[in-house]
């Protein structure tokens, strides 16, 4: 078979086999991510035009993203994009690149917001998110309440603008419904007003401690932004800080809404002792 006879059945099938020696966690999702990219159109396409091949400059652009994947760097950064609570965002190399897990902290922060506006339906609900890289939890809880007006702190300003464009891209789920999404740039919550008196704080902190990044997968390690990653020595240096802010920021029903990493359980529980 020449090159020029490659279709896109075949060139799924070589790359998930590529992939399985090499990341075998999903080898054919991965090749079908990419392809769709190359040729900007739904995964679902590709079936629908599996007899088609790919013409020379298709095959380069698909061939170096392969080379970049098997080298680790992550789909959502080659391809620019990474789907959240079915919202679509942009991410690139200066945003941790949201994870499913954390869509457990959008549905419990959602039960708890909407438990609120039904004991305060005549008041909109303020809220602060800290460390909002793509403005993924923000745009997620919004996708489900309205008379919101959200804070969403992050210490970087390249990141805040791509939350902007995240935010422009979703405004459906903003004016609209009477939400609001303030992106401001402030070093922890050191340019949140203490007087605002919040509803809610809501945040997936750094929680990895600074020793284990190095031992992480290598999509991570080596690709993800560390300050997006690193929890000090413990890891639980970001959760500190917010048990010992919180009291004066949260309104007396004020609540704080936060991830942890799968094995801090107890650690947090002697911090909320103390």
């Amino acid at each position: 078979m020449t090159k020029d006879q490659w279709t896109i059945a075949d060139i799924l099938s070589w790359t998930q086999g590529h992939f399985e020696k090499l990341r075998p966690d999903s080898p054919r999702l991965d090749a079908e991510l990419l392809l769709a990219f190359v040729l900007d159109c739904p995964r679902l396409e590709l079936y629908l035009r599996a007899d088609q091949p790919l013409n020379e400059k298709e095959r380069g652009a698909y061939r170096e993203l392969v080379q970049q994947r098997a080298a680790g760097c992550p789909i959502a950064y080659l391809t620019g994009e990474k789907e959240f609570w079915s919202l679509t965002l942009e991410v690139n190399k200066n945003t941790l690149i949201p994870r499913p897990d954390t869509e457990t902290l959008v549905e419990n922060a959602v039960e708890q917001i909407r438990k609120r506006q039904h004991r305060h339906p005549d008041s909109s609900c303020l809220i602060a998110e800290l460390g909002t890289g793509t403005g993924a939890i923000p745009l997620a809880i919004c996708a489900e309440l309205q008379n919101l007006h959200i804070i969403a702190v992050d210490c970087s300003a390249d990141v805040l603008e791509l939350a902007a464009r995240n935010l422009q891209r979703h405004e459906a789920l903003l004016s609209p419904r009477n939400n609001r999404i303030e992106l401001v740039e402030s070093n922890l919550f050191s340019n949140i007003n203490p007087s605002a008196k919040l509803d809610f704080i809501v945040s997936n902190p750094p929680y990895i401690p600074s020793g284990d990044i190095a031992s992480l997968q290598v999509d991570v390690a080596q690709y993800e932004p560390h300050t997006a990653l690193d929890g000090g020595p413990d890891g639980l240096s970001f959760y500190r800080y917010l048990l010992d802010t919180a009291p004066s920021l949260l309104a007396p029903e004020g609540e704080m809404l936060l991830e942890i990493g799968f094995d801090q359980q107890a650690e947090l529980k002697l911090l909320l002792q103390d």
